[in-house]
């Protein structure tokens, strides 16, 4: 604890993040200040717990002003940095523009969300003995998997960096906390599941008797948009519908509905850019599958809001959302990159209906709601922070 707080104050904790959409459009009026994610399994945390104090400071434009303002129970800074070259600096001048905020709190703890940008990297300078170092996706994973730009190869050397030099690390499943092991040092690492957003865990769940499949993700060849494109038009009957939702390049966009045309899927593929939480619960509970064959991800967002609303995922037997699947007995892994494979199981699905077994439906909420609720992830993190704030070297 910092030495001019008292000892029965609240635990004060710094996050370093990015700036999530739902905060720039309530709170900032839709104006652009950087906001580039949902960051929704941050919206999942608040509020906070009345014992955590907590700050949320997210980089923002270098164009923006310094701001600070209270958003659901939390303190959020806006931090402005100005720097243009900051991968090739493998972000090590990032700390700089969050110094002076971190000696006006002196927090507990530090937190960084992600080892792929400059957060990480922030927290560990900042506070090198009292940092929690969050791993979100592992690039050097995901380079194993697929192909990335260059420059991804410059993060990949930075986050191999961060990883040795973090004293505390913090996954949200154990597929996400082994893939980032050959790189960490220190024997302080931790399990903390992300939680999701409150409106997927109070909705009534999808009756499952919607002849529809969604997709919720970025329109990326990683995401496994294309795959999922075929194995609907191949696996699906002529009356089911597929929404996609999720961003992409415009090139990309195009790309898809290129594809869509050439599989005769005209009148039966609708796409939303992007949704809040509420229209994409609305989505979900007319849909009754999950597709998501991405080639490799950490524990998408998605796929959990999903399957807490009740839809069946069908994914590649790959990374986490395979750990999902099987940690709930609940949904289809289909054989690795194999788009007959993912075909079959899809056409399984829609033909037996296993979702609407009464055993399936139990676990909607006995078990998969409770495990993402806000109110029991924060009992584990602050476990991690009193561990974190009370040592000094592991």
């Amino acid at each position: 604890m910092s030495p001019d707080r008292q000892p029965n104050s609240k635990l004060r904790v710094l996050w370093i993040c990015g700036l999530p959409h739902q905060v720039e459009q309530d709170v900032l009026g839709g104006v652009n200040h950087g906001a580039y994610a949902a960051w929704s399994w941050v919206m999942g945390h608040l509020p906070p717990p009345d014992d955590v104090e907590l700050h949320i400071a997210c980089r923002t434009h270098r164009s923006t002003a310094a701001k600070s303002f209270t958003y659901k129970g939390a303190h959020f800074h806006l931090v402005p940095v100005r720097s243009r070259a900051r991968v090739l600096c493998l972000f090590e001048f990032d700390s700089r523009f969050y110094r002076k905020l971190f000696r006006e709190l002196a927090p507990d703890v530090v937190h960084g969300w992600g080892t792929e940008d400059g957060y990480a990297v922030t927290a560990v300078k900042l506070a090198p003995e009292r940092c929690l170092i969050q791993v979100q996706g592992c690039i050097n994973a995901y380079l194993q998997r697929v192909p990335l730009h260059w420059m991804m190869r410059l993060v990949a050397w930075s986050e191999r960096r961060v990883l040795r030099r973090a004293r505390h690390v913090v996954a949200e499943n154990e597929y996400a906390l082994q893939s980032a092991l050959p790189w960490v040092t220190t024997r302080s690492t931790h399990v903390v599941e992300h939680p999701i957003r409150e409106e997927f865990l109070t909705a009534k769940p999808s009756s499952g008797d919607g002849k529809r499949v969604v997709f919720v993700g970025a329109l990326s060849e990683r995401k496994g948009i294309g795959d999922a494109l075929s194995a609907f038009a191949a696996g699906a009957p002529p009356d089911w519908q597929l929404v996609l939702i999720g961003d992409g390049p415009p090139e990309m966009t195009a790309q898809v509905q290129a594809r869509a045309k050439e599989r005769d899927l005209a009148g039966r593929v609708t796409h939303h850019a992007r949704l809040d939480a509420l229209q994409i619960v609305a989505e979900l509970q007319q849909a009754s599958v999950f597709l998501l064959p991405t080639r490799i991800d950490t524990g998408p967002t998605s796929l959990k809001e999903a399957m807490a609303m009740g839809l069946w995922p069908i994914c590649y037997d790959n990374s986490g959302p395979a750990h999902y699947i099987r940690h709930f007995g609940f949904g289809a892994a289909a054989k690795d990159l194999d788009v007959d494979a993912l075909t079959q199981a899809l056409r399984t699905a829609i033909s037996a209906r296993t979702w609407q077994e009464p055993m399936q439906r139990e676990k909607i909420e006995n078990a998969i709601r409770p495990l993402f609720r806000r109110e029991r992830i924060w009992g584990d993190l602050k476990q991690v922070y009193g561990l974190v704030g009370s040592s000094r070297r592991p």
